[in-house]
């Protein structure tokens, strides 16, 4: 399995446990151990960090992490109309700060990656 296609499933899955866990009923949700901010900074991290893989271009990955921002929010509005979720600006600040964490990772990352293939050094045909 390739690089891209690792990535792109890893992240489809994430997103698709993002909504699913988000959506279904509190009573119904598996008790993880950490708060719950956490569990939501944690999600949004490597959902976005999964995506800023397979897109490499930086005006991408930014609208990547407007997108899974507003993501975050919807899912909270549409939580407020639910019987058993609820609406907390908390976790959409949560989910804000780690698709912005991802970002920086992911930008520091490729910055690096770029700088190390300028100094590697052009294989040499064989004679």
């Amino acid at each position: 399995m390739n690089r891209q296609l690792f990535f792109r499933l890893a992240g489809s899955s994430i997103l698709i446990a993002i909504w699913v866990l988000s959506l279904l009923p509190a009573v119904d949700m598996p008790d993880f151990p950490g708060s719950d901010k956490l569990h939501h900074a944690l999600a949004y991290f490597a959902c976005m960090f999964c995506w800023g893989q397979v897109y490499r271009q930086p005006v991408q990955r930014l609208r990547l992490a407007i997108a899974f921002t507003a993501m975050g929010a919807l899912i909270e509005c549409i939580q407020y109309f639910t019987p058993t979720r609820s609406f907390e600006f908390l976790d959409m600040l949560a989910d804000a700060f780690g698709v912005l964490a991802a970002w920086l990772v992911v930008a520091v990352q490729r910055s690096v990656e770029r700088r190390c293939a300028r100094r590697a050094p052009a294989a040499t045909p064989p004679e």
